[in-house]
């Protein structure tokens, strides 16, 4: 939720609980652990878009494998290729993952039809993405998905729904706001750093008052990301 670009908000991520000050993220390791502890000995596993492979620690070698469209400073891509195909046979993974990629997509159905191509049969797509959030990696930021158009991508290119769940509600939502709105307004390192140090405990218990209204949110249709589970039929 706060940017990262300086010593004082890497300390106060290292000194506030994840689970208040930076929710999403919180919510995005869960649900890679909990893919994690489901894939068994003779399973494999590709990471879609992996990026830095910050997951790569949650799986044990070699159920993991990765894939972007370059590779990364440490060289643990194994397939530096887009998604128009991926270079590897049709059935080849019993898991996608997939986290923080599908919005920077300029063809997102095509992934969906790639993910289904990769997949064995009753494979499984682990995926999550943007429903409401800042423009980010621009330009290459194209798209935001409600839980309906998810369902509709995955539908049409043959998975079944199992879960599509959204990541906190309008009080984490507006606590994100909250924590980044002087940084974003100012663009200003010296002023962001005097508002981090003056500000940081005070936001944090707003954040913690936040996480809890949060639960007052029972229907949860603004959402900063959805977590969802698809499985290939067949």
């Amino acid at each position: 939720m706060i940017t990262e670009n300086n010593l004082l908000t890497r300390i106060y991520f290292n000194i506030f609980p994840e689970k208040f000050v930076n929710y999403h993220v919180y919510r995005q390791k869960l649900f890679v652990r909990k893919l994690a502890s489901r894939i068994k000995p003779h399973q494999k596993l590709i990471d879609i878009g992996a990026g830095s492979c910050q997951y790569r620690n949650y799986f044990e070698a070699p159920k993991y494998f990765s894939q972007d469209v370059v590779d990364n400073d440490d060289s643990t891509i194994d397939y530096i290729s887009g998604l128009d195909p991926i270079p590897v046979e049709a059935d080849s993974f019993d898991f996608v993952l997939c986290t923080q990629v599908l919005e920077h997509l300029k063809e997102p159905n095509s992934a969906f039809s790639e993910f289904y191509r990769i997949l064995v049969p009753g494979g499984e797509l682990h995926l999550t993405t943007h429903q409401s959030f800042e423009e980010h990696m621009a330009p290459n930021d194209f798209f935001r998905f409600t839980r309906y158009g998810l369902k509709y991508l995955a539908e049409i290119n043959g998975f079944t729904v199992i879960e599509i769940s959204p990541q906190g509600g309008r009080g984490i939502a507006l606590a994100k706001e909250i924590q980044v709105l002087v940084p974003r307004l100012c663009r200003n390192r010296v002023i962001e750093l005097i508002y981090y140090f003056l500000f940081s405990v005070p936001l944090f218990f707003v954040m913690v008052i936040l996480y809890w209204v949060d639960k007052l949110d029972k229907e949860k249709t603004l959402t900063l990301n959805y977590e969802c589970i698809f499985r290939k039929l067949g």
